[in-house]
């Protein structure tokens, strides 16, 4: 990677789902998180539907419906550290739900290698919660930046700060190319909003949804490494929306 590099382009990383296989550990977490720091219960766990799809987006709108008002800061670390702990118990109980999407961490570090891509880490969770299922799955992201739900609110937010790390970690002034990769129809929206080309990560129904969401690159897993490069090489900014 050559610092100052006008052609460098950047692909940026979502996490449950599309580098680690969490999305149910931290579903099931978060909900009884919710429950034993809170009293919250019978929420929508339908995160499609919240108006931010993100830990700190979906925890101002429980509160504001159940509660008619924000969290205090007080009441969000309060939740962290219950959920957190909660990861933590589940990793040492059952390491089995805190695996990698296949061949994840070995993309990921080649991709870093390479002379013209470089690489960020952008999640809807929260720091300490997203970085113990990296390292629950064995994937190093050490130098990598990361922008993560203390960083907006937005899915948009916290791209864009994954974005402005990246430009002052790589030493450039602009990308030549901005590439999403994500597992969620968030994401896709998401890139479309940013005007971001988009990769999707999904088999069978999700690789479907995907698509219809506007994804014109899908790849079920990073076990084969070429088609990554030639995935995000060819990615798109998603198109509109179909219902098919």
């Amino acid at each position: 990677m050559w610092a100052g590099d006008e052609n460098m382009k950047l692909a940026i990383f979502d996490i449950d789902g599309t580098l680690t296989n969490t999305n149910g550990v931290d579903n099931g977490c978060f909900v009884k998180a919710l429950s034993e720091a809170h009293a919250i219960t019978e929420i929508n766990t339908d995160w499609a539907t919240y108006l931010h799809t993100t830990d700190s987006g979906i925890m101002l709108q429980i509160f504001q419906e159940k509660f008619g008002r924000d969290p205090e800061d007080s009441e969000l670390d309060k939740f962290k550290s219950c959920f957190v702990n909660m990861l933590s118990e589940r990793y040492h109980s059952d390491s089995s739900s805190f695996t990698e999407v296949t061949g994840a961490s070995v993309a990921l570090s080649r991709l870093k290698r390479e002379s013209d891509w470089s690489v960020a880490i952008a999640t809807g969770s929260w720091r300490e919660s997203a970085l113990l299922k990296l390292r629950a799955a064995k994937i190093d992201v050490d130098g990598i930046p990361a922008a993560f739900a203390e960083d907006g609110l937005s899915r948009e937010e916290i791209l864009l700060s994954a974005v402005s790390q990246s430009l002052k970690r790589y030493r450039v002034s602009r990308f030549a190319k901005i590439v999403s990769i994500g597992d969620g129809l968030w994401d896709v929206r998401t890139a479309r909003r940013l005007n971001f080309a988009f990769v999707g990560v999904g088999c069978g129904e999700t690789a479907r949804s995907l698509d219809r969401a506007g994804a014109k690159r899908v790849i079920g897993n990073f076990a084969d490494y070429s088609p990554l490069v030639s995935f995000l090489n060819e990615a798109q900014i998603p198109r509109a929306e179909c219902f098919k």
